[in-house]
């Protein structure tokens, strides 16, 4: 089968089932730039038997557009801020009435919708009204191999987050938060890992104490290698539709803390520690209770049992074969 495989961006998530869809498929790949690229977006429809869409945004619009027109099958992704709606944080594109009209177009045409948690599913149905008949809900897999405990490399008392550095994810994924808790825990390290994105950092670095590393971007083998040293893996979230570098760090063993918000939960389940608010006080007791724990084999193995990359795979394949032979 011929598959039109569109995106904004080859997040790791995103590349892994364009690899999937690769294995099985012919896939011609377009990377949606902006309105230059519409055209190309109309002439892949053509050529293609189906066409997949990561994430409901403009990109996905004219793909699926082009696909009603055409007569083909659409499948779109939802996996962020396409169907989220957090006013409070203005995260969404259902915060903003001149963005909505974009995934409410999306999310109502395409044929096939797949979400990557429950919580995702659910806001799928109830922020953008998608038709929950058309939903398949496959959470993110994980290669075990490449993300396991390195030989060479030892658990040391650091608490580390990852995720790209700037305004909006400051407030979203609670960075000042996580610098406000090591000033409380002054004998354990804190790193801050992702690539700086705006000036976001030179505040993070005011605000931040002598504990405080602040890595910038880093290669896949230096994650990994940071992942290994630390002992625990913060993610006090605001909103979340499912967690990859979480997951990662878990099948390092790294013991999560992380907040009850969008679909930690999911992933985390009893293998690590919660906080209640998002007070820096409550954030650093419960990072000091995993410290103190041994819940880092047990975190690895929910994610190998629960979230491997062979089960998307199967499940990817599956549901793009019962959908072009309904």
């Amino acid at each position: 089968m011929k598959i039109l495989f569109v995106h904004q961006g080859l997040q790791s998530f995103v590349k892994k089932d364009l690899d999937i869809l690769n294995g099985a498929h012919d896939v011609r790949c377009l990377h949606f730039k902006g309105i230059n690229d519409i055209q190309a977006v109309f002439n892949g429809s053509v050529w293609a038997d189906l066409t997949f869409s990561w994430f409901g945004k403009l990109h996905a619009f004219f793909t699926v557009l082009f696909s009603k027109l055409m007569k083909k099958k659409a499948v779109v992704v939802a996996g962020g801020d396409d169907v989220a709606y957090e006013p409070d944080i203005k995260y969404g594109m259902s915060s903003y009435w001149w963005k909505k009209w974009c995934p409410l177009f999306i999310f109502r045409y395409a044929d096939l919708i797949l979400c990557v948690s429950k919580f995702n599913l659910n806001e799928a149905i109830k922020n953008i009204r998608a038709d929950s008949k058309k939903i398949n809900m496959i959470y993110h897999g994980f290669d075990e191999q490449k993300f396991r405990p390195l030989k060479d490399v030892h658990k040391e008392n650091y608490v580390i987050t990852v995720g790209g550095v700037n305004r909006e994810r400051m407030i979203r994924k609670g960075y000042e938060v996580f610098i406000r808790s090591a000033v409380l825990l002054p004998t354990t390290k804190f790193v801050l890992m992702g690539k700086w994105q705006d000036e976001t950092i030179n505040y993070l670095r005011q605000i931040a104490p002598g504990n405080v590393i602040f890595t910038g971007e880093v290669t896949e083998y230096e994650l990994i290698s940071w992942l290994n040293r630390s002992k625990v893996y913060l993610q006090i979230s605001r909103h979340e539709a499912f967690g990859c570098s979480l997951a990662e760090a878990m099948l390092c063993k790294c013991v999560p803390v992380v907040s009850r918000r969008g679909a930690l939960e999911e992933v985390v389940g009893e293998c690590g520690f919660y906080v209640n608010d998002m007070a820096p006080e409550e954030v650093a007791k419960q990072i000091g209770r995993a410290l103190a724990s041994d819940l880092g084999s047990r975190a690895r193995e929910r994610i190998y049992y629960n979230f491997s990359l062979k089960k998307r795979q199967a499940a990817l394949l599956s549901a793009i074969h019962n959908l072009t032979n309904q």
